[in-house]
């Protein structure tokens, strides 16, 4: 284990960088930090780059524990560095630099292919893309894919949010909806749409086949017409309150549920 003490060290600088995307496509790779998220790591047995940690994180006995299973450059640095490539608000002094893990849609092809597909179209906040990660992964959805213009899975805030699950299922980013559409016709996979017009059925209303997959739309502008135009059908989650709408977070774990519900 190696003590850094300048903000102006080769690595120090190189981690700094990761908090933006395009450092992260450069060098393909992301930050994960947090005790319990490298206790994750260990138990997959996930390549490791790097790690970081502070005095407080060593002391830990959990900490401890972790660096020392982790093989890996260890490199301790003290408190005030951290702060500066962090980007927690209360860290816990361990941070692990990770590679990206990509995926495409032929990598599908040797996973069993009955379930659940869930297609995120445009989705630009961080907080519900790694929500829509945990819940997937806890619902036992098949693999997420990316439309082209959804953010970056692996920028920070969506790795916090999505509390270990990237590891946990398939995730294809950078797909186009010509790809997607080809990928749903080849696959036989019943293709549904979230949307807010009359022809959308209540959720709870589709009988959900084993193979199928589901859109969740952009915030602001739903799914895109030419998707709305070629799924199989719309759905919606109907509201008895005053709500103009759901979180799309919300309304997919909600639709998720629905199609466990129905299949289990």
């Amino acid at each position: 284990m190696e003590l850094i003490t300048s903000l102006t060290n080769a690595k120090v600088k190189m981690a700094l960088s990761l908090q933006q995307k395009k450092y992260r496509d450069k060098y393909q790779l992301f930050i994960l930090e947090g005790i319990r998220n490298a206790e994750m790591v260990i138990a997959k047995n996930i390549s490791v780059q790097m790690c970081f940690f502070t005095q407080k994180a060593f002391t830990n006995e959990r900490g401890k524990s972790i660096l020392e299973q982790l093989n890996c450059p260890c490199f301790e640095v003290p408190e005030h560095i951290y702060q500066k490539i962090s980007d927690t608000q209360s860290p816990q002094g361990l941070m692990l630099i990770l590679p990206i893990q990509n995926h495409n849609l032929d990598d599908l092809a040797t996973i069993n292919k009955s379930g659940l597909y869930l297609i995120l179209d445009r989705l630009q906040d961080p907080g519900n893309i790694g929500t829509i990660i945990r819940t997937a992964d806890a619902m036992g959805v098949k693999a997420i894919i990316c439309l082209n213009g959804t953010a970056d899975i692996y920028s920070p805030k969506v790795v916090r949010s999505a509390m270990g699950s990237l590891f946990n299922l398939p995730i294809i980013t950078k797909i186009s909806e010509q790809d997607l559409l080809s990928f749903c016709q080849n696959h036989n996979l019943t293709l549904y749409a979230t949307a807010l017009d009359n022809s959308a059925k209540a959720s709870w209303d589709i009988s959900y086949p084993q193979d199928c997959a589901i859109i969740l739309g952009n915030e602001a502008n739903g799914v895109s017409d030419n998707l709305l135009d070629k799924c199989n059908a719309k759905i919606y989650i109907p509201m008895k309150g005053d709500a103009e709408s759901l979180n799309v977070a919300n309304a997919g774990s909600m639709i998720m549920y629905e199609y466990c519900r129905q299949n289990i």
